[in-house]
């Protein structure tokens, strides 16, 4: 029976705009930007960032010095947020629809500036924050871990506490999702955008009948 379900962030409550995002970089004169972004793990200072490695303040000062110039807090803070294309709120309200059923975590390699972001009452149209449709939110940069590690999957069972056998993960890694499924977890993985909710209701009912 399924009692749990973990969503990732990007890609599934999110349509990740990497795009976007990679155009806003390179604009700011990080032209190799395609070596350090991805929708599913960066790498370089972009890893250090979800890895809680470096801060805010860090990072920017050492994209400063990636790119050789002066660019502005607010114009990287900008890049960022450029991925966070758009929000389903029919998404979020059907976490929300189904808050009584089950308990809701999130979890997330994810940095400061989209979290931050996301967690005020612009996150979307319905003017709530992020947090309100979790039971608990596991943030990557928080916990100086990422996915698809086998460690952030293990604090998050012991912190939730949730028993993998009776969660339903949701992430659009292929990683991540390989991850989950050694350590027991019933997963699905949708694409980027895709909307979900057809098929977790699918699963849900062949687990628990409703």
């Amino acid at each position: 029976m399924i009692k749990n379900l973990l969503f990732d962030f990007g890609g599934v409550i999110i349509d990740a705009d990497l795009e976007a995002a990679s155009a806003r970089f390179r604009a700011l004169g990080m032209e190799n930007i395609s070596d350090y972004l991805n929708l599913y793990r960066q790498k370089g200072i972009f890893l250090d960032v979800e890895e809680g490695h470096l801060d805010r303040q860090g990072f920017n000062d050492a994209f400063r010095k990636e790119v050789g110039k002066n660019v502005s807090d607010e114009d990287i803070e900008s890049a960022w947020l450029a991925i966070t294309r758009r929000v389903n709120v029919d998404k979020l309200q059907w976490i929300e629809a189904h808050r009584n059923e089950y308990h809701v975590f999130l979890l997330s390699n994810i940095n400061p500036y989209v979290f931050e972001q996301a967690n005020t009452s612009e996150f979307s149209s319905l003017g709530k924050p992020l947090s309100y449709y979790f039971d608990k939110m596991f943030a990557s940069y928080q916990m100086k871990l990422t996915k698809p590690g086998v460690e952030i999957f293990q604090q998050v069972i012991s912190e939730a506490p949730l028993n993998p056998r009776e969660t339903l993960f949701v992430d659009d890694g292929p990683r991540n999702i390989e991850t989950g499924k050694t350590l027991g977890f019933i997963t699905y993985q949708p694409q980027n955008g895709e909307n979900w909710i057809p098929s977790v209701e699918k699963i849900l009912f062949q687990y628990n009948g409703k």
